[in-house]
Order: C-alpha cells, then structure tokens, then sequence
C-alpha cells in the first residue's frame, strides 16, 4: 500500500491511479472497486448513520433503546421554513472536485442546499410575480440625492435566505446517491463508438427543508409570509440546481399527505403518454425510470433533422445546442443555455420483472417499467416563439410516430406484440411502446387518418424538411451530413408501412430473429461482449396506434373483432456502402409483404 491510498479519495488528485473519480469503471467491474463507490462510503461514513426502522412484530417494551443519533441541522425559531419532496433527482456542484459534479457538503458531512443559490432562485421568482416587492425582500441598487448628487447606493433586502436541508438520513442510501451521465448521440446518431460514461452524485427523492428569516431592524417593512411562500414555489416550479433543463431538480409539495406537483409557467408543450419498456439501472445495478430520457430522445431527433438539412455537421450540433443547450466543443467554449427544458410528471408507474433462463442457468431478473399514467412537458428555458411550439409539436409527433423512449427504443414490446418469442422462458425482454393518454388533450399531437388510410402519414413525413427549414429560416438546398450513421433526408432514409389488424399481426417483427435474413447484421445490430462491440440497429420498428377522428373524437380504431389496429412502420437508414440494406429494401419492395414506401429514397 502507497500512502496515496491512506489519503481519502475526496482529497487526492483526479489523475490515474490518484481518484478517478468521474469515470463510471469497465464494463463488469465490481461495485467495490469502482472509484466513485468508494468515495461515497467514505463520505457516508463521516455522516450520521441512517436510522433503521423499527421491527413491528417486537413489542414496544422489548424493543431496545435506539441508538444516539447525530441530529441534521435544524433552522432556528424564527425561520419560517417549508418542506418539499424531489419529484426525481436534485443535483448541485459544489465546484470543490475536478471532474466531478458533487453536492455542496456542509457540517457533519450533510448535503444542503446553499443559501446563496435560494436567494438567486427566489429573486428571479419574484421578478415575475412580485416585482414591486423585489428590493424590499431581496434589496438592491438605488439612487439617493446626497449632497445635490445623484449617487446609488446597495439598499440590503429584509430576508435572509438559509438554504434547504435533508429532513432526516434516508438520503444517504448508498445505491441511489451515484448518478450517471452518459451522452449518447456520438453512438447512436453520428458513428457507433463507444462513449464513456461518466458520475455525478445526487440526492434521489429526497425531503428538504428550506428556511427563510428577516432582519429585525428593519420593521417598517412588512413581510408577507404567504406570498414569499407563493415566490419560492413558483421558484421551485422552475427547477433549481443543475441540470434543469432534463429533469432535476424539481419538487412537489406536501398537503394533506398527497404530493401535488409544483407545475411551471413556462410550459409550451404538453402531452399525456404511458409506456411500456426496459428500465434503466445505475452503475451498482439499482432500477430507476429516469425522466431524462425524454430530453436525450428529443435532442437526438432534432440533431437528425437538422443533419438532413446542412452538410456541415458544425452547423447541425450548433443548432441543436442553441435548442437543448450543451457544452461547446472544439470550435466553441464554454457552456449554452439552451432554449427548451423537459419535465417528466410521473403519476401512476409500476415497476415489474421478466424472468428468463440463459444456456440452462437462471438469469437475473431483467427489470421493467409499465407507466400507466404520465406528463411530458416542455418549457421555455428562454423566451419561445410560436415557431417554436410548431417546432416542438412536430418534433413530438415524429418521436412518437417512429419510435419511443429510453433503452431499446428502436423494436416494439415484444410482450405485446410477438408473444411466442417468450414461449420457451429464454429469452430477454425487448423493445418499449408508447401511447398517448387523454386522446383529447393531445389531440396536436396525434396522427389521425381519417379512415383509417396512410396518406396522413405519408403527408406528414412529406412536410418534415420545409417545415423545418421555415421555422429555423435555413437555406433551401439538397445538402446533408454525408459522414453520420443517421440523417434525416430522403437520400439517407426510407420509411416502410402498412396496417396490422390487431397485436398479433406484426409482419416485420419475425425478420428480426429470423436466421440468414436481417438477424444479427449490421442492418439490426448486435449486442457485443469484450471481443465484439456492440453495434446500433440502423432500423426502427413501430407498432403506432391507428388514431382515427370520428364525429370530432381522436379514438384508436378497432378491427371488426374489437381488437386495436396499429399502424406498422420500418425506418431504414440506407448508407450506399450497406448491401444487406439494399437487400433488405428490395425484399419490401416485392410482392412477399404488404409494406409499402411512404417516404425517401430519392
């Protein structure tokens, strides 16, 4: 042993060999041996231990006396102070680590939120709906005559921001505190390499308290407690903390022991959706719906959209940054807001298992999501135009026509739409489904045929590339990306489709698995192992709800059984240099199927 390795890993340097911390490890690496675990046990056990429950089968007077606890800081007595739950994930970066977003730790190594960022948060609230109360509560600049002299002069506020702190230990649970950030459009839209996936520390649904004061020195001000009350929600409506723009850092409020979700103003999209899929795990294996896949889903389109318009793949990442926000690269520095956030309102999920048997052994169980109930929204990060909601209704029509969200995106649910794969117990679940829920508030967004026919479709598709050429005002040409693996234009793409009775008439989904066909080519792609990487499928298939519009009314047609109809597409992107591709293109092309084209391949 060095004596590098006496030194806890919060304090060494992060270079190889030192911390390492914000590297997420090798695939199949130990728990143990992953830096970032190793640098939360030592954190965690620097704080006080997380209270265990007690056994309610032992009666009261057997049961032993707990053990000390450390108490979590707490306000003092005049703090007004408000208690709010994390609908999701809260990440801050204390700027004390290189390499790794960490929250700011405070005394006895608790986690809190910083004063100084609730008064930044509260003050750009209060702008909004309180302005005439902003210097009073928050203070600022003003103009005195002194001496016949105009002269300004910092005028302090009457409050005092004390930051937000966990109620109690149930934070500190190990195998939710490390986070993952693992950007995947290099992979899947531009080349399939690998990317590395990196760490970020944060709290997961955790109840804080946050505590505000006034100076006694100034009583001719009035504070009215109920509107600061009204100001710092509406400042928790809008997300604090990092990484806001994907879905972190927003709360709901506690009334009556029901959570309501503390919704933003700024909303300028949204849409009812339930779906079904593969649920993410974090690094240590936990389960977890993550609502920042729905932010990555939509970013990545609007970067194959626009790399169907420009042959600069400079001038496509700079647009899509300008919408979604991003770090620049070489060409750029430092950091873009962005226009557009995404939130995610979970209200009804379950979380389920299918078990499957490998080469005869027992498989770990594969965890699921089956989300009954949920809420996209988009919100203006920055001031929106109409161009943008036309921009963003579009963008939600195409995800939710080609394809869907989170892992396997690119296949339909299998459980729902190839059932016999399952027969034999030996296989894992793929591919998701979406749907959209309460047809009439979605209605925007919806691809209704009329009869029930393609044509909408095909007309939809048709107008993709003039709609948003119009909307960004870019130059009316042919040109596109000619080196990414997924660009959106008709020399690139074709999209394949036609109408499927019922769940059980997919035609496409059995070419998948069929042997010397499309299985396992580079046209579907391929799980990989540390001899073989893995290589992205350059297919989609959709198993899209037939919407109709009868008398007025979005419904999903039905077949004369009673059975739901579904519209079944293939998205193909079709690289000259991909003969299996062509293969495959002119098997849908003759008689053998009833797919037919209804768009690309100019």
């Amino acid at each position: 042993m060095s004596d590098s390795d006496l030194v806890p890993l919060m304090y060494r340097a992060q270079i190889e060999d030192r911390g390492k911390i914000q590297y997420a490890g090798g695939r199949g690496q130990q728990e143990e041996d992953q830096p970032a675990s190793k640098w939360l046990n030592q954190w965690l056990k620097g704080c006080p231990p997380v209270p265990k429950a007690p056994d309610e089968n032992i009666p009261k007077w057997k049961q032993k006396p707990p053990q000390t606890q450390v108490k979590i800081p707490q306000f003092g007595a005049n703090v007004h102070t408000w208690e709010y739950i994390q609908s999701w994930r809260f990440v801050t970066n204390s700027g004390q680590d290189e390499g790794i977003i960490r929250p700011v730790i405070g005394a006895k190594g608790i986690p809190f939120y910083p004063g100084s960022s609730m008064k930044g948060a509260f003050l750009r609230a209060c702008q909004q709906i309180a302005p005439d109360k902003l210097l009073d509560y928050c203070g600022g600049e003003v103009e005195e005559i002194i001496a016949g002299k105009k002269q300004k002069k910092t005028k302090p506020g009457v409050l005092r921001f004390h930051g937000g702190y966990p109620v109690d230990m149930s934070w500190g649970n190990p195998k939710r505190l490390l986070d993952v950030v693992h950007n995947q459009e290099e992979r899947q839209v531009m080349r399939n390499e690998n990317s590395s996936a990196k760490v970020q520390i944060s709290l997961y649904q955790t109840k804080l308290n946050f505590g505000i004061s006034r100076i006694k020195n100034n009583t001719h001000i009035h504070v009215d407690w109920n509107l600061v009350e009204k100001i710092w929600e509406r400042a928790l409506s809008e997300g604090i903390g990092s990484r806001t723009s994907a879905g972190y850092g927003r709360f709901e409020k506690i009334q009556d022991k029901h959570k309501i979700f503390l919704s933003s103003s700024k909303v300028i999209a949204s849409v009812n959706l339930s779906g079904r899929g593969i649920v993410s795990t974090l690094l240590n294996g936990t389960t977890e719906f993550r609502p920042n896949m729905f932010k990555a889903a939509l970013r990545g389109h609007t970067l194959r959209l626009f790399a169907g318009l420009t042959n600069d793949d400079t001038t496509a990442k700079r647009l899509t940054k300008e919408l979604w926000g991003g770090f620049g690269g070489d060409e750029e520095s430092g950091s873009i807001v962005g226009k557009f956030g995404v939130d995610f309102q979970v209200k009804n999920l379950a979380l389920e298992e299918h078990n499957y048997s490998s080469n005869g052994r027992r498989a770990r169980p594969m965890p699921l999501y089956n989300l009954k109930s949920g809420i996209l929204d988009i919100f203006a990060v920055q001031s929106a135009s109409e161009k943008d909601r036309d921009f963003l209704t579009l963008l939600i029509k195409f995800s939710l026509l080609l394809g869907g969200f989170g892992k396997s995106w690119r296949r339909v649910h299998h459980d729902l739409f190839y059932q016999s794969y399952f027969d034999n117990n030996d296989k894992p679940m793929i591919g998701c489904h979406w749907l959209f829920t309460k047809l009439s508030e979605s209605a925007d967004y919806c691809i209704t045929a009329p009869r029930g026919e393609l044509d909408n479709i095909k007309t939809f598709l048709a107008s993709i590339p003039d709609s948003v050429r119009n909307y960004f005002n870019l130059p009316s040409t042919n040109n596109h990306v000619n080196n990414w693996r997924e660009v959106w234009h008709p020399q690139r793409v074709q999209v394949w489709g036609r109408i499927a009775e019922d769940e059980n008439d997919s035609q496409a989904v059995e070419w998948f698995h069929k042997d010397n066909f499309i299985k396992r080519t580079e046209l579907t792609g391929s799980i990989g192992n540390k001899y073989n990487p893995s290589k992205v499928s350059r297919i989609w298939h959709r198993m899209y709800p037939l919407y109709v519009k009868i008398d007025g009314k979005i419904m999903h047609k039905k077949n004369e059984e009673g059975n739901y109809k579904y519209v079944e597409l293939l998205t193909i992107f079709t690289p000259d240099d991909l003969p299996k591709a062509r293969e495959f293109l002119t098997f849908l092309n003759s008689s053998s199927n009833d797919f037919i084209k209804l768009w690309g391949g100019n």
